[in-house]
């Protein structure tokens, strides 16, 4: 591009926005926000940048001590007369398909919004809470990076909305989201929490939510997975069920969670039935799960795979040591980041935590996995945060013992 056409294209583009100043109105109340003059339109630009750092304690595993950017995210959101709408890309997603977070269009409807495109199906308080506002660097096992392994989100529609002290919603879906091969996998899932007590400083919760998935033409296998020494660590799988063998995989779970002053606690208890009645030869089961396998296989056919009961469970909870409360969100049914109040170390706010998670595949013998965490996070203001855990990783099927030392440095805005 030449001098002249650079020149030109500078001053058009000016022309352009300032004619779009004239007429509308421009904010910058946490991110940048326009909206036209009679309220019909209106776009707000937002982001966050998760950088990571992972240490390995290596023991049987050898990952490798990396940096990674695990999130990259540029968030556009606003409205077109009564529709609104969210078009979220993460960079880090490899392009720009499989980049696509939430994408969909919404429409008030019964005290809540009828949600239509890509975004979260219902299931697991974990699931629900943001990744700005996570309490550790990663989900725990009870989430989309373990029982519902590669299905964090999904396309459809749904529903979701707030009515007195519960928080329902409901997504019917594609077994797909944009980066993931057309298939003919459907799904369903539902959650419902309940805040009986949601004041200033105390706050008591509890939730359940059913999830349904059924393979068909051309899905991907339903798996579910242990990452019990971190991201890009070892992973341990806990279930399989083949997607060209058109199985399904149904979920409970059972929520309970709480905060009180600087304290806080949370917990989720769920159940999977994952199908199964397939055969893996041995060389195919040791590659899969990582060991051999702990059962007498056929000579002719291999090793016979039944149906699979998975039981997971974590427990987690943190402290403000600088007195801040972690503040309860209705509308997510999850809690969000404690906002730093000015008065701790450097002008922050430090918060102690700890989560022990587990996973236990029931019809498998020894097939379970854990890791144990426990962390510190400074929030330099209510945008910056600084995130350090150490994971101590146990995969009993294997024996592997590798353990983790994570540190993120996070902006959202």
């Amino acid at each position: 591009m030449t001098c002249l056409h650079k020149s030109l294209m500078a001053i058009t583009m000016t022309s352009l926005l300032s004619g779009t100043a004239a007429a509308d109105e421009a904010t910058t109340k946490g991110n940048l926000e326009i909206k036209s003059d009679d309220g019909n339109f209106s776009a707000s630009l937002g982001g966050r940048i998760h950088f990571d750092t992972y240490l390995f304690d290596s023991d049987l595993e050898d990952p490798i001590s990396t940096t990674d950017f695990r999130r990259a995210r540029i968030t556009l959101k606003g409205n077109i007369y009564d529709w609104s709408y969210v078009l979220e890309q993460d960079f880090t997603g490899g392009d720009t398909l499989s980049g696509y977070r939430d994408v969909y269009l919404a429409h008030e409807f019964l005290n809540g919004e009828i949600r239509i495109g890509q975004f979260k199906p219902f299931r697991s308080m974990a699931e629900m809470t943001s990744s700005n506002e996570l309490t550790m660097l990663e989900r725990p096992f009870s989430s989309a990076t373990g029982l519902y392994d590669g299905h964090q989100f999904q396309q459809g529609i749904g529903w979701t909305g707030v009515q007195d002290c519960f928080t329902l919603g409901f997504m019917a879906f594609n077994l797909r989201d944009a980066g993931t091969p057309r298939n003919e996998g459907v799904g369903a899932s539902g959650r419902l929490a309940w805040a009986p007590i949601n004041t200033d400083e105390l706050t008591l919760h509890l939730g359940t939510s059913v999830s349904f998935e059924n393979n068909n033409r051309n899905s991907s296998d339903l798996t579910s997975e242990a990452d019990y020494a971190g991201r890009r660590g070892p992973s341990q799988l806990m279930a399989l069920t083949p997607g060209d063998l058109g199985g399904d995989a149904t979920t409970a779970a059972l929520e309970l969670a709480g905060s009180y002053g600087p304290f806080y606690l949370q917990g989720e208890y769920t159940v999977g039935e994952f199908e199964g009645n397939y055969y893996l030869s041995e060389e195919d089961f040791e590659d899969e799960f990582g060991a051999p396998a702990p059962f007498p296989c056929d000579p002719e056919f291999g090793c016979y795979i039944d149906n699979q009961s998975i039981h997971t469970w974590y427990i987690q909870g943190s402290w403000m040591l600088t007195g801040e409360h972690k503040a309860y969100s209705k509308k997510r049914g999850a809690f969000s980041s404690a906002k730093p109040s000015g008065d701790g170390l450097w002008g922050g706010a430090w918060e102690l935590t700890f989560r022990y998670d587990t996973m236990e595949n029931r019809d498998i013998q020894h097939l379970e996995a854990s890791s144990t965490t426990i962390g510190l996070n400074f929030y330099a203001n209510r945008n910056v945060r600084f995130m350090f855990n150490y994971i101590m990783g146990d995969d009993d099927f294997t024996g592997d013992n590798t353990d983790q030392l994570g540190v993120r440095v996070q902006v959202g805005w």
